[in-house]
């Protein structure tokens, strides 16, 4: 007969609690927002999907926008860091569609993700104020790149147009891409920007 302090003392499972993956909680989100809606699921939905607490989804992301906009920090990464090697010598124009190349060139976990994520943003306008803030950030950075490489300023007609039609022809490239699936993302970008060449 055992005693009674072989009995364990809590239900509760013991070592640390499980970690939850952003990346895949995203994913569920984002495929039930292209599935059904960005406006019809709520935040209890993807929590339910995803197979965690209502609070742990609101500690990893404050909004259903963050859950969208999660993935622009990693592409504006790669394009600036792509941007920052590029010779002195190359034009800025050899230079942005380089570093959009480069920028676009997603991991291969994190195609299916991207894709989710461009055409819910179609999908829902509204939610394009949610990337405001990265999208002009990203955007000053091309408008010195420009300005450095053509001898211009960041308050130069030229510069300033230039760099934001560059930004809105890789963005409409990413987004056919996403919404036709024609290849690979960075070479879609590419043969987009080299309508301007």
């Amino acid at each position: 007969m055992s005693s009674t302090s072989d009995r364990p003392t809590s239900d509760r499972p013991t070592g640390r609690p499980r970690t939850i993956d952003p990346g895949a909680v995203s994913l569920v989100a984002l495929r039930l927002f292209d599935e059904q809606g960005f406006d019809a699921v709520s935040m209890d939905d993807v929590a339910t999907a995803a197979g965690i607490s209502r609070r742990s989804l609101f500690r990893l992301f404050p909004s259903k926008a963050a859950l969208v906009w999660g993935g622009l920090d990693e592409f504006a990464t790669r394009f600036t860091d792509a941007l920052r090697v590029r010779p002195v010598a190359e034009s800025a124009w050899e230079g942005l569609r380089a570093a959009y190349r480069a920028g676009a060139s997603f991991p291969p976990d994190t195609v299916e993700v991207t894709r989710h994520r461009l055409r819910v943003i179609r999908a829902n306008p509204s939610l394009e104020r949610g990337g405001e803030a990265a999208s002009a950030a990203l955007a000053g950075v091309i408008e010195r790149f420009v300005a450095e490489r053509d001898g211009g300023t960041v308050d130069d007609l030229a510069t300033t147009v230039r760099a934001h039609a560059l930004a809105a022809a890789a963005s409409a490239a990413l987004t056919w891409w996403a919404m036709h699936g024609d290849g690979r993302p960075e070479d879609v970008v590419d043969r987009a920007l080299g309508l301007f060449g």
